[in-house]
């Protein structure tokens, strides 16, 4: 009986212990449970805080570029960028901008001095612009800039440098030639020459002329674009000519009136020696009758002309060209003219010109010397044969 009981109480003792052992395993394996829970939690919510960065890089001098997403817990784009294994130079540059949806989007900072310092406080995009330095000339001088641009008028705008719409830019490697082109209208104004016309009058003697109306120069306008390289003109194009103020002809009134008969004039002169006067002849040439007169002489330069060079008959001046009255000598007639004491001989001419202030018995002899020349001659006595 009592070893029944020993037995008894053995196994609820055994069944105990039993339980206890049980109870132990569930404990250590729900604890062991969580533990690797909280573990894992923790792994989760270190990755998850960390940020997302999208890494650019540009170089548009090779036509190179690559984009990379990273996980990173660094807080400054050095740290980034050193953990990337990525270097910068003084001429590259970075701009860095949030890639998380904001109310207020914000434009993306550039730091222009290779961009390693700054916080990042999310997730963000960072490019790289691979840069390099050039040298720039213009009419100023020459100066060293870094650029990240490869075309050379952008290139330019970065470093700052104006480029006007006709500028001529010239790269070659590292350098770049920036041509000032500049264009301007350039407005003068020149004379337009009057013409003169001759308008026959009856109520004028044969051979008389008079102005009626006075020449008045024109003026036109004249527009040029010229062009300028660094200051030089290098073309000049003409834009357009016109005419702003017409001229106004000159009108000159030739006489068509025939010439009145004269009656006889001659006069007896002293032998003329320095001529030979037999009979009705003089040097061999006959005549119908002598006039004693006063002679004058007047060049063939313009200027003593009123600004002709021809005869009132058309034809040019020079010597054996000399001035009546066509009211004493008809013009056409062919003349001999000598100094009445024999001192000088004028020789053979043609009677073609008038004069203001040819009236009466005078006449103009034409020379062929300069203006103090002629005007040395004076006035002087002679004697006009009237050739046949």
């Amino acid at each position: 009986m009592d070893e029944q009981r020993m037995n008894f109480i053995n196994d609820i003792r055994e069944r105990r212990a039993r339980n206890r052992r049980r109870r132990m395993r569930r404990r250590a394996a729900m604890l062991t449970a969580l533990m690797l829970a909280a573990t894992a939690s923790c792994g989760f919510v270190y990755t998850a805080s960390a940020n997302e960065i999208t890494l650019t890089e540009i170089n548009e001098f090779t036509g190179q570029s690559s984009t990379t997403v990273i996980k990173t817990h660094a807080s400054s784009v050095e740290e980034i960028l050193d953990e990337h294994g990525m270097s910068v130079s003084e001429a590259d540059k970075i701009s860095v901008s949030s890639s998380e949806p904001a109310a207020t989007e914000e434009p993306a900072q550039e730091n222009t001095d290779s961009g390693r310092a700054g916080d990042i406080t999310g997730d963000a995009n960072i490019v790289v612009m691979r840069g390099k330095q050039v040298t720039v000339k213009t009419k100023d001088g020459e100066q060293v800039v870094n650029v990240t641009k490869a075309d050379a008028k952008a290139a330019l705008e970065e470093a700052g440098i104006t480029v006007g719409e006709n500028d001529e830019v010239k790269a070659d490697g590292d350098v770049i030639e920036l041509v000032s082109v500049t264009e301007k209208e350039e407005v003068t104004t020149e004379p337009v020459p009057f013409e003169t016309e001759y308008v026959e009058d009856d109520t004028l003697t044969a051979g008389e002329t008079k102005v009626s109306t006075e020449g008045q120069e024109g003026e036109k306008t004249i527009i040029h674009k010229i062009t300028f390289k660094d200051g030089a003109e290098v073309n000049r194009e003409l834009v357009s000519e016109d005419i702003t103020k017409e001229p106004v002809n000159k009108v000159v009134l030739k006489g068509t009136k025939p010439a009145a008969t004269p009656g006889p004039t001659v006069s007896q002169a002293s032998a003329v020696t320095g001529g030979s006067d037999t009979g009705n002849t003089i040097d061999g040439h006959s005549y119908s009758r002598k006039i004693t007169m006063r002679a004058t002489a007047y060049s063939t330069h313009p200027s003593e002309n009123g600004g002709y060079t021809v005869s009132a008959m058309g034809n040019p001046l020079g010597h054996g060209i000399v001035a009546v009255d066509p009211s004493v000598i008809p013009l056409g007639s062919k003349v001999y003219v000598a100094a009445a004491d024999g001192s000088w001989v004028y020789g053979v001419a043609s009677a073609e010109d008038t004069g203001g202030a040819i009236k009466g018995n005078k006449i103009d002899l034409c020379y062929e010397g300069s203006v103090s020349e002629v005007n040395t001659f004076g006035v002087r006595d002679c004697v006009v044969y009237i050739l046949d």
